[in-house]
């Protein structure tokens, strides 16, 4: 490895990878197709970081949401370690247990974020309990059907809505 190279790189997975004005960890890693995954992260939006399913450990500096934090010349970053895993997979439960869990009956079976890492993270039960309330269907819009049941708090609607419809109508309730 060149030492030179790490004034202007980071190791990712033991990967170096040159940095070129990425503003997060996760788009360095994305760049060199490491997979690292996320919820509440759109490159287009700006950063909310809510669903914290993108952590990394940072060395020296410990476990930290990839999405958010700015890539440093000389960071050493793991994305899978033991460590990591276990906490994607108790965050990733934790938005379950907030989740109608109806999957047979969804739209999105089977083509589905939460169905596809519950299976990469081996998740087949859950052991906070199941939203049970049935909130009504929101059809106030001609060209969107929200179903709050379904909701993980991404913030991926309230931020599209206002930063780049301009309208900011949606924002989040009984957080």
């Amino acid at each position: 490895m060149n030492h030179e190279n790490l004034k202007k790189s980071v190791i990712i997975d033991g990967q170096e990878i040159e940095l070129n004005g990425e503003k997060n960890i996760l788009e360095v890693a994305r760049k060199a197709d490491i997979d690292i995954p996320t919820f509440c992260y759109l490159s287009d939006l700006s950063v909310y970081g809510a669903c914290r399913m993108c952590l990394v450990e940072v060395e020296g500096r410990g476990i930290m949401p990839s999405c958010s934090t700015p890539p440093e010349p000389g960071m050493v970053i793991k994305t899978n370690t033991q460590r990591i895993l276990k906490a994607r997979k108790v965050v990733l439960e934790l938005l379950l247990a907030n989740h109608k869990r109806d999957c047979t009956t969804c739209e999105r079976n089977l083509n589905c974020r939460l169905q596809e890492l519950s299976a990469r993270l081996d998740i087949t039960e859950v052991p906070f309990g199941e939203r049970t309330d049935n909130l009504p269907l929101d059809t106030s819009s001609f060209s969107l059907v929200r179903d709050p049941n379904k909701c993980i708090l991404c913030g991926d609607c309230v931020r599209t809505c206002k930063e780049i419809e301009g309208i900011g109508i949606y924002d989040f309730t009984q957080r």
